[in-house]
């Protein structure tokens, strides 16, 4: 009983764990994110890209609860090289309007 409870266990939370990119031979490149909600975003990058997260507002607001972000731009543009680099995303609550 024991064993079959810590399978479906670890079946359910290795469900959970998102699957890494897909990268190419070659340096990591910048995914296209701008436009996505800010989960979303940190799925797509590498799990060691460094993020950076500005207010689009321009508020200096921080970012508490990521689902209720989205990106707006981004820096890199998309397919940059990522390696040694950070990434920059502008971010708004997903109820405002990105600025132009």
């Amino acid at each position: 009983m024991v064993k079959r409870i810590l399978t479906t266990s670890f079946l359910v939370l290795s469900c959970l764990v998102p699957a890494a990119p897909a990268q190419a031979d070659g340096p990591e490149r910048m995914p296209q994110v701008a436009g996505q909600g800010l989960v979303a975003a940190y799925r797509a990058l590498n799990f060691d890209t460094s993020v950076r997260l500005r207010d689009g507002r321009g508020a200096g607001r921080h970012v508490l609860w990521p689902a209720s972000w989205k990106v707006c731009s981004q820096s890199p543009e998309e397919g940059a090289p990522l390696q040694g680099r950070h990434a920059t995303l502008t971010v708004v609550k997903t109820h405002e309007a990105c600025p132009a």
